[in-house]
């Protein structure tokens, strides 16, 4: 059967797919897909997430009235080993059980790779009986980390304020598969509020942003499966508060932030589909799976910031549920 790609690019700078065959999958029954695709993509929509929340700020200072800076963040989050599998219990399922005859197993989920090949059977011992091969993930091994990146860029507003943008225009990321990003957060500075603060030799801030990630996937020539208008959406959003403290140093600087994380990311397979084996035999199916995660959590982070001029680079690491490592280069004024 022909290969096809299930969801789209779980983070920015990876723009790739997870290799599954759609039309095996299916083939297990709606109800069971459903399930399936709800333990195996939720690991990567939790990745996503915490990745968006990261590089929103490399300081408590507020820049002052319309001064701006604007750069490149790139972020690296860390998989541990944990999330790149799950563990699928046949009993969840309806019909369906391991060829090798266990309850339950532990198979690779989108982030991960099964040593073996894991092998489900449909209808055991009916007319309809049919064997399945679960999909490994994203690579032809585990995924220890995952990429990404984005423009971003602030300017200072009144009363201590600063507004945040980031942006990814809607981009071909591969063969039939476009991406886009945008978000917007806001910094406000307390530090000129309180007089006792500005002895102080640092500065204290609060952010609240947000970031929207969506996809999209043309597979009505890769699927393998005839139907009409079948296509991968995805859509992500990421939600950051946090306070932030820095000092005041001429030119190397130290920040760091804790605060909170929360979002969602929905994965959808939409399109007609004409199932040819298993229980769905010669039906045709709309509109078949919907994915949805949430996510949320507490973070701290730790960095550094350099300035020369009207350039700066920083660069910081985040204690979370997907640890994270983040680096900007900048200019402005």
């Amino acid at each position: 059967m022909k290969k096809c790609t299930l969801l789209l690019a779980l983070l920015l700078g990876h723009a790739t797919f997870s290799q599954t065959d759609i039309d095996q999958i299916l083939e297990i029954g709606i109800e069971n897909a459903q399930r399936f695709s709800e333990d195996y993509f939720a690991s990567a929509g939790e990745s996503l997430v915490n990745a968006m929340s990261n590089g929103w700020y490399n300081t408590a200072e507020t820049k002052k009235l319309w001064h701006f800076e604007a750069g490149i963040v790139g972020n690296l989050s860390f998989i541990r080993e944990e999330k790149q599998s799950f563990i699928l219990n046949v009993q969840d399922y309806t019909d369906l059980t391991f060829r090798n005859g266990q309850t339950s197993q532990t198979v690779a989920n989108a982030l991960g790779v099964n040593q073996e090949e894991v092998v489900v059977v449909i209808n055991r011992g009916q007319a309809t009986e049919l064997e399945v091969v679960l999909p490994n993930g994203i690579g032809d091994s585990e995924i220890n980390s995952l990429p990404s990146g984005f423009i971003q860029g602030s300017m200072g507003l009144i009363k201590s304020t600063e507004i945040k943008l980031r942006f990814l225009p809607r981009i071909k990321a591969v063969q039939d598969a476009e991406i886009q990003l945008y978000g917007v957060a806001f910094q406000h500075e307390f530090t000129d509020w309180v007089f006792p603060l500005k002895r102080w030799p640092v500065r204290l801030s609060a952010l609240l942003g947000y970031t929207n990630v969506k996809g999209f996937y043309d597979i009505n020539a890769s699927s393998g499966i005839e139907g009409a208008d079948q296509e991968v959406r995805l859509n992500t959003n990421s939600w950051l508060i946090t306070g932030i403290v820095s000092t005041k140093l001429p030119v190397l600087n130290f920040y760091g932030g804790l605060g909170y994380y929360f979002g969602s990311s929905d994965a959808d397979l939409l399109g007609t589909y004409q199932i040819q084996n298993g229980p769905l035999n010669s039906q045709t199916v709309i509109d078949p799976i919907s994915v949805k995660n949430k996510t949320k959590g507490v973070k701290a982070s730790i960095g550094a910031k350099v300035q020369f001029g009207i350039f700066r680079a920083n660069l910081d690491y985040t204690l979370q549920n997907y640890n994270n490592l983040s680096l900007g280069l900048n200019f402005g004024w």
